[in-house]
């Protein structure tokens, strides 16, 4: 009789162990992926982001209106200082640099301007920003430089951004 009562305490010992460690599984893999993401303060979302213009913020036709200090490249200005040493603007916009960057330039064209349309997309696996900027060109001989703009979600910290240029008619 007594090897009986130590078969059942075995087995309730042993159902109660594998209840435990299914519990702490459970509790290890919620922590591993709640600590999985692009940053400690919120979710990561891959795919397309949201992208706002100097426009959005009252300035009028800033292909033409606003200067960068830059020719054929981009600058990534994240607050008002880099914005005054860097930009020269007909209006002043105010961006909310806690949560904003902007990306500025110039850009030469070979022939006329049409439009400037941008992407902004977020890969959470690479931890890393690509904004697409596709600047539409006509026909004419008029050959202008322009700026380009986007204001884009503040880098997050070891985000890396990538800016990618097309020029088509």
């Amino acid at each position: 009789m007594l090897s009986v009562t130590q078969r059942i305490t075995y087995y309730n010992v042993s159902r109660y162990m594998k209840k435990v460690f299914f519990h702490l599984l459970m509790l290890v893999s919620i922590m591993i992926i709640t600590s999985t993401g692009c940053s400690d303060d919120g979710d990561c979302s891959s795919g397309e982001v949201e992208v706002m213009d100097l426009a959005d913020f009252g300035c009028s036709n800033p292909a033409f209106t606003v200067t960068v200090m830059t020719l054929n490249e981009f600058e990534l200005i994240r607050d008002q200082e880099d914005f005054d040493l860097h930009v020269v603007a007909k209006c002043v916009p105010e961006i909310d640099w806690v949560e904003h960057d902007l990306i500025a330039g110039m850009i030469e064209l070979p022939n006329g301007f049409t439009s400037i349309d941008k992407a902004l997309i977020r890969n959470c696996g690479a931890n890393e920003l690509t904004l697409q900027i596709n600047v539409k060109t006509n026909l004419t001989q008029v050959a202008p430089v322009v700026s380009f703009n986007a204001i884009i979600p503040k880098l997050r910290d070891e985000e890396a951004l990538f800016v990618d240029f097309m020029i088509s008619n």
